[in-house]
C-alpha cells in the first residue's frame, strides 16, 4: 500500500517533470532525498519508494549528471551512478491495491493498454466508471474522453492545469479520504446534466399514457414544437450521447433548444435530456423544467391520492354494509317477536326494545349519509380531475392541481 508521504514524494518528482512521459525521466537517489527534505519528511523514505523504480548503474558526468557525450566533457569526468527510472507497471499495481483498501469504490479492475497507458474500471453503487490512466501528457491531451459514458482521465504526471480540467483527476486524489464523496458528487452533477429525473417511471404503468399526453400538451401550449420522431429531430444528439431512441417519448424543440422526454438507461427514472445548439446541458435548473416538474408531480400525486381513496371507500362500504345487515336483522326479528325473550333473559331490556329499534334506525340513517359521502367523494374527484396543466409563462408556480 502506498503511504501518504510516499505518494507526496512521488507526486513532487512528477510535478518537476519537464518531459511528456514521466517514465522516461532519470532520477538519482539524491534527487528523491531532496524532494523528501523539501516536503519536511523526517524518516528515511527511500527504501519504501525504491520498488517503484527500475535502477541501473550507468556512466554519468560527475559535474552535469548526464552522459559525457551530451555535455561534451571528457571521459575522465565519468563516474558510476545509480540511475532511477519510474516503473509504471509496479506503481499502478500498488496504486490499485491502495485504492481497493480505501473502499472508495465497491470493486475495481485494472487493464494494461501499454507501458504508459492503463485502464481502471470501477463500480460505485450501480454506476460503472472507466478511468483512462496516463503517464504521458501528450497521449492524455490527444485522448477524446466521453464523460457522458462515465469515462474520465487520470494523470500520473505533474501537469496541474491538465488535472484541473473537467472530468480529469490526479492519481494522488484517489488515495485521499474524501475522494468517494468527490467522485460521487461529480457523477451526480454529470448525470443531472445528462438527464434530469422528474418522476419514477415503473410505478406509473397504469396511467403513464395520460402523463405522457399531459407533458406533450404542456410543451405544445408553452410554444414548443412537439414531435414523436426523436431519432429524426435529434439524430446527432442521440447518437453522440448514446440515447436509446426506442425509449424516448417525444422531443419538444424551439430556437435551438431541445428537450427529450425519455426513460432510457441514462438515469433510473423518467427524465429529460436538454440540448442547446447541439450541446448537452443540465435540464434540472432550466426554468421550464423546474416548472414542468413541479406541476406534473402535483398532478401525479393528486391522482394517486384519488385512487387510494377509492380503494379505501370500497373497504368502508364493506364495513358499513355489515352494520346495516345487523340492524335490519334485529328489526326483522323484533317484528317476528323472536328477540324479546332473548333480551329479557340475557339483558332484561325487553321493555326498551322500541328504543333500541329507534337507535338502530337512526344509526342506519347516519351511516347511510356517511357512506354516501365517503363513497362518492373520491369518485366525484376522479370525474372532475384533469391532467391538463397550465403552460409555462415564466412566472408559473408549481401548485397546479
Amino acid at each position: 500500500m502506498i503511504l501518504a508521504d510516499e505518494a507526496d514524494v512521488l507526486e513532487e518528482a512528477f510535478f518537476r517533470a519537464d518531459v511528456s512521459d514521466v517514465s522516461s525521466l532519470e532520477y538519482r537517489e539524491q534527487d528523491l532525498e531532496d524532494y523528501a527534505e523539501y516536503l519536511h519528511i523526517k524518516r528515511d523514505i527511500i527504501p519504501d519508494i525504491r520498488p517503484y523504480f527500475s535502477i541501473s548503474e550507468e556512466q554519468r558526468c560527475e559535474k552535469h549528471g548526464i552522459p559525457t557525450s551530451s555535455c561534451g566533457c571528457g571521459e575522465s569526468r565519468q563516474v558510476q551512478a545509480a540511475i532511477y527510472h519510474l516503473n509504471p507497471e509496479i506503481l499502478v499495481e500498488e496504486w490499485v491495491t491502495s485504492v481497493r483498501d480505501t473502499d472508495t469504490f465497491d470493486s475495481v479492475e485494472l487493464e494494461t493498454v501499454d507501458s504508459t497507458r492503463y485502464v481502471l474500471k470501477a463500480w460505485l453503487e450501480r454506476t460503472k466508471i472507466t478511468f483512462q490512466c496516463f503517464f504521458d501528457r501528450n497521449e492524455m491531451e490527444k485522448y477524446d474522453f466521453k464523460p457522458q459514458a462515465m469515462e474520465f482521465g487520470v494523470s500520473f504526471f505533474g501537469d496541474q492545469q491538465m488535472v484541473e480540467r473537467e472530468h480529469r483527476y490526479s492519481w494522488r486524489e484517489f488515495l485521499e479520504d474524501d475522494f468517494r464523496d468527490k467522485i460521487t458528487t461529480d457523477i451526480k452533477h454529470l448525470k443531472e446534466a445528462i438527464g434530469s429525473d422528474f418522476y419514477e417511471y415503473q410505478p406509473l404503468e397504469d396511467f403513464r399514457d395520460r402523463v405522457r399526453q399531459s407533458l406533450r400538451d404542456y410543451f405544445s401550449e408553452s410554444g414548443y414544437e412537439v414531435r414523436r420522431e426523436v431519432g429524426e429531430v435529434c439524430a446527432v444528439e442521440t447518437t453522440q450521447y448514446g440515447i436509446d431512441t426506442g425509449k424516448t417519448d417525444f422531443v419538444a424543440h424551439r430556437d435551438g433548444s431541445k428537450f427529450i422526454i425519455c426513460h432510457c438507461e441514462k438515469t433510473p427514472g423518467w427524465h429529460v435530456h436538454h440540448f442547446s445548439d447541439g450541446r448537452i446541458e443540465s435540464a434540472e435548473q432550466t426554468p421550464i423544467i423546474e416548472d414542468m416538474t413541479g406541476k406534473i408531480e402535483s398532478k401525479i400525486n393528486t391522482y394517486q391520492d384519488i385512487r387510494l381513496n377509492k380503494q379505501t371507500a370500497s373497504k368502508f362500504v364493506t364495513l358499513l354494509a355489515t352494520f346495516f345487515s345487523i340492524g335490519f336483522v334485529v328489526l326483522f326479528l323484533d317484528r317476528l317477536g323472536l328477540i324479546t325473550s332473548v333480551l329479557q333473559e340475557q339483558f332484561q331490556l325487553g321493555g326498551n326494545l322500541q328504543l333500541i329499534a329507534f337507535v338502530l334506525l337512526l344509526f342506519d340513517a347516519l351511516a347511510a349519509i356517511a357512506l354516501a359521502a365517503v363513497v362518492t367523494r373520491p369518485y366525484v374527484r376522479d370525474v372532475l380531475f384533469s391532467w391538463s396543466v397550465n403552460p409555462f409563462d415564466g412566472d408559473s408556480i408549481a401548485s397546479d392541481d
